[in-house]
Parts: structure tokens; sequence; C-alpha cells
């Protein structure tokens, strides 16, 4: 009796511990009214096998998972651990598959997390796999209607969250922030604090031009989020696409972004047209060099043109 007594404190006071390894303070909402809800085909699901595709190591138990080449490289991170994985932005349901497979038989773990960064097709498709194996996917309150509405062939967000959240998983720590409405309104940052890692999909750049004219975006919010990156301790960022970045990178992208708002809005006022203006806004010679300049100078200027158009009013 005493035996079993003792056995049974030692349970007790060992549950806390595993109940803390994999753990989180989101709210759980109700999906099953979208049930049966009204999908558009699914553009990333066509067969893909000549894709590339990686999955390297970052630092310790994290690691950035890619898939396609060149301008077209969608990217992730990846937290290993003991007790599972947490996956960021799966990206091609062609290429899920592997994802999947890659990290449960190489690391002998199930995938436990599913993050979005933000309700974007590109970036969230192909989480179905992972939700059909079990994966909790998360993201913030404001993406689960686009992902409805837009009719998006995606698993929904089971688990959502309004300004922070933090999972706990096998010991280590991630944080998700919601930002101000910058690239989309349902943005989050994905911070692994010991590791000085920061997940800031499509806000961020790595000496690369934002992509075409701004679809989505919101100017007075990225400027806020890109602060935001500045304040925190991180050392390498991953932006979703491309390469990795630093914290130098996105004060470059932040000034590219004050500097072609002030040119465009400063033309706008003195009375330019549109066929003025676009001759007249100048880059600088940093800038010229960034990747995509040539393919996304005209399209930057077409999206700040819009933005300022629709976010100013004279003396009418």
């Amino acid at each position: 009796m005493q035996k079993l007594t003792r056995l049974l404190i030692t349970a007790l006071a060992a549950l806390p511990l595993q109940l803390a390894v994999a753990a989180d303070n989101g709210q759980s909402i109700d999906v099953s009214p979208y049930k049966n809800r009204i999908k558009l085909p699914d553009f990333t699901a066509t067969a893909c096998p000549n894709t590339p595709r990686d999955l390297v190591q970052v630092k310790g138990n994290l690691y950035r998972h890619t898939t396609g080449a060149g301008l077209a490289v969608h990217s992730g991170l990846v937290l290993i651990t003991k007790e599972g994985a947490l996956v960021i932005d799966p990206a091609m349901a062609c290429t899920s598959t592997w994802l999947y497979n890659e990290i449960t038989e190489r690391f002998k773990v199930p995938v436990k997390y599913v993050v979005y960064t933000h309700a974007h097709a590109d970036h969230i498709s192909g989480a179905n796999v992972f939700a059909e194996h079990g994966a909790t996917i998360v993201a913030n309150r404001r993406a689960v209607e686009p992902i409805v509405g837009e009719k998006i062939d995606t698993a929904l967000p089971t688990r959502v969250f309004d300004e922070d959240m933090k999972i706990t998983l096998g010991g280590e720590t991630v944080l998700l922030h919601h930002v101000s409405p910058s690239h989309s309104d349902s943005m989050s940052m994905v911070l692994f604090p010991d590791y000085k890692v920061l997940q800031c999909t499509d806000v961020c750049e790595s000496k690369t031009m934002p992509y075409n004219d701004l679809l989505d975006f919101y100017y007075t919010g990225w400027i806020d989020t890109l602060d935001w990156v500045a304040k925190q301790d991180v050392e390498f960022i991953d932006v979703g696409h491309y390469t990795p970045a630093t914290k130098a990178d996105q004060l470059a992208l932040r000034t590219y972004m004050v500097d072609l708002h002030q040119q465009v809005l400063d033309l706008v006022r003195a009375g330019q047209s549109w066929d003025q203006l676009y001759r007249n806004v100048k880059f600088s010679p940093e800038v010229q060099q960034w990747t995509g300049f040539n393919n996304m100078k005209m399209a930057n200027i077409q999206g700040m043109y819009r933005w300022v158009e629709n976010h100013r009013r004279g003396v009418w």
C-alpha cells in the first residue's frame, strides 16, 4: 500500500511538468460551421516532383524549410524538440507531404503545431497534410475570415490569439505577436528568443524589393512593424522568401519605404499626374542593387501611389 502511495505521489508530482512540455495560451475556436465551406482549387497542389526543397539547420533545434528556387522560393522556420515539431507556413501543397515526412522520419517526432504568419495562400497552402496528422493550426484571429472568405483550400486555424501567444514545446519557447496591419492585417511575428531568431514573413526583406504593387499593404503599419523588429534582440530573420536577413536589412527597408512614400506624396501634392509622377521618383544606388529592382520598381511606385491617393484629403 505504501509503495502504491509513493508511486501515485510521484506520478502526480510529475504531471505539471508533463503538461508544461506542450502548452499554449491561445484560444480554441469552433470551425465546425465551416465544415462544408466552398474552396477554390489550390494553385500550389499541382504535382511538382522537380521543385527544389530542403530542411537545413539554422541553430540548435531550429531549422529552415525551403521550397522552390530563385525568386520563387518560399521558406519558414521549423522547431524540432523531443516532444514534437513546430512548423511555420508550409507554403505549398505539392511539397507539404515531403516536409511532413522529412520531419517525422528524420527526427522521429510528430508535428504538434503549424503556425500561419498571415492569411495569404502562397504561405499557408499545404497545411491540410499536417492537420490530417493531428497538428494544431495556429494563427492570429484575423486570419480566419479571409481564409474562409477568399475560399483558400487549407486547414483552418483551431487555436487563435489577439495580441500575443506563447507556445511551450519540449522545453522550448515560441512567442507570437500580432503587429500593426502592414503586409495584411493578420500578420504574426514569430520569435524564438533563446536563439535570437525571428520569422518576419513578407514584411521584412533581405536586400530585396517588396513584392509587386504592395498588395494588401498598410504603409503606416508597415513602418510601425519595422520599428518593432528593430527593438527585438535577434540576429537571424527569415523573411519567407529569398535568403535570411538581418536587422540592418530592415533598417534599409524602412528607409526605402519612408523615402518612397514621401516622394510620391510630395509629387501628388505638387499636382503631378500619374504619367508625370512615376517618371520623377528616384531610387538610391543601394536600392538599385536590390534583388528584383528592375521588375518591381514601377509596381512599388504604383502601390505607394494608390496608398497616397486613398489616404489624403486636401481642401475639399
